[in-house]
This record gives C-alpha cells, structure tokens and sequence, in this order.
C-alpha cells in the first residue's frame, strides 16, 4: 500500500531550483533512502514532505489525500513526523521528561481538541491517560535503547544519544511515516551499529522510514529501496546496490572521471 505519492514536486527559492519535478511512492513497511551530493536538495525535500516548507508546484498524496497545503502540525497529526539533524533539547530536563512533553501530538491526533479538556477533567479517565502515557514512554525507551538514560539531563548525554533522543521524541508522536534527517552524522560505528539495530526494530513493528544521510555505506545497507537526487534532479531509483553502481550517480558523488 501506498502512504505517500510524491507527483511533480518543486520548490524554487528565487532563482533556484532546490527540488525539481520529483516523483516517487512511499510503500507502508519500507526503508526509503534518499541519496545525494551536498546540496542537492535531500533535506528541502524532507522539509516539503513533513510541511516545513511550501512547494512551488506538485503533489503531496498521503493515503490518496492532498497535502501540499495542510500545516506541519497538520501532517504530525496525521502520521508525518520528521526528526532534525540536531535535536533542540532542553538542558536542564531529563531524558523522560522530553519524552512526556512529546505525547501532546499523539493524544491531539487520537482524542482531538475538543475532547482533550475533557480527558483530563475526570479523576479516573485522566488517571487511564496517564497509565497508558507511561506505558507508552517505557516502551519507546526500550525500542530507542534509552532505557539506562532515563533520568539523565540531556546537557550530560552524549552526541549520539541526543541523536537518539530526538528519535524517541518522534516516536511519541506515533508516526506512521517517519522523515529522519542524517540521523547517522557524527556518530561513531558503535553509535551507528545502535541506530541501524534501532531504525530496523521500527520498521518490523510498522514505521515506515525515508532516511537521508552522508553516511552512504550505513544508508545503503538499511534501505530497502533508494532515490538519488542531485540538483533536486531524480538521477535514479530502485535497489540500493544498482542505484549506488547507476553511472549518473558516481559522477555526481564522485566526478566524471571516476563514472
């Protein structure tokens, strides 16, 4: 099934053209990688996705809907959760307090408005959200391998599990598609090995994933299908390893001489 339909999407800013004409499915269950030079327009293409920017032309299908024009909140809500390349945390809070200032989006998306007030006004239903909150934290800890690093301040963790943090911090929000913006930047290969075992437990219990990243190796062995781009130009799409040995791609990466 598809859950995002990606048709002619463009974004100009001025005279340049960081996205241009894409095209392309997202399949509930898959890792998408998108691959790409600096510069190449991977990142606004994630921020057109989760409603962080407005596309000049195109399509945003998700499960058969328009969403080009709905708001970011609009698309969390919905299912569409991007995480940042680095995290804004709050210092002075632990790392399970982050996660329970994330449930907002998720109640708002399971009870709505109107009925959010009225969650919280009677003892024993706010006791039943709470109950299923926690849960709901001790679960992501789990899957995030956050567990030992509950009640840390997030000015003590390390970069990698900030990294991680924010990616417990999504996962609050119930994604259904997931957008993650280099999650695998500066970390080291033990952090990288974490993620990768992290990014593979969501995907079996049912996020889909679109991952861009630098780190071509890591992203070329998790993805179950790629998309590389330059210019904000599809160059090609399909299997990793073919899209990684497609001629247009090297040159891009690497130059002419080594295509």
């Amino acid at each position: 099934m598809t859950l995002l339909a990606v048709r002619g999407l463009s974004k100009r800013f001025g005279g340049l053209t960081a996205v241009s004409e894409l095209s392309f499915d997202i399949a509930r269950g898959q890792i998408v990688g998108v691959f790409g030079p600096n510069g190449s327009g991977k990142t606004t293409l994630l921020n057109l996705i989760a409603g962080l920017l407005e596309p000049t032309l195109g399509t945003l299908l998700w499960k058969g809907q328009e969403i080009q024009r709905d708001r970011t909140h609009e698309r969390a809500a919905a299912g569409i959760v991007k995480t940042f390349q680095n995290p804004l945390l709050f210092s002075e809070l632990t790392v399970f307090e982050h996660l329970m200032i994330a449930t907002h989006l998720r109640l708002k998306r399971e009870l709505g408005l109107r009925r959010l007030t009225g969650l919280f006004a009677g003892g024993r239903a706010e006791r039943a959200a709470e109950a299923a909150t926690l849960a709901r934290v001790e679960r992501v800890l789990e899957v995030c391998r956050l567990r030992p690093q509950a009640d840390q301040l997030a000015a003590s963790l390390s970069y990698g599990d900030e990294k991680m943090l924010g990616v417990a911090m999504a996962l609050m929000c119930d994604p259904e598609l997931l957008l993650l913006d280099e999650p695998a930047s500066g970390l080291g290969q033990n952090e990288v090995d974490n993620l990768d075992a992290v990014l593979r437990d969501l995907r079996e219990h049912g996020t889909t994933l679109c991952i861009i990243d630098h780190k071509v190796s890591f992203l070329g062995q998790i993805a179950d299908r790629a998309i590389a781009i330059n210019y904000g130009c599809k160059l090609a799409e399909g299997p990793p390893s073919e899209v990684l040995k497609n001629p247009q791609v090297i040159e891009a990466y690497l130059g002419v001489g080594h295509a």
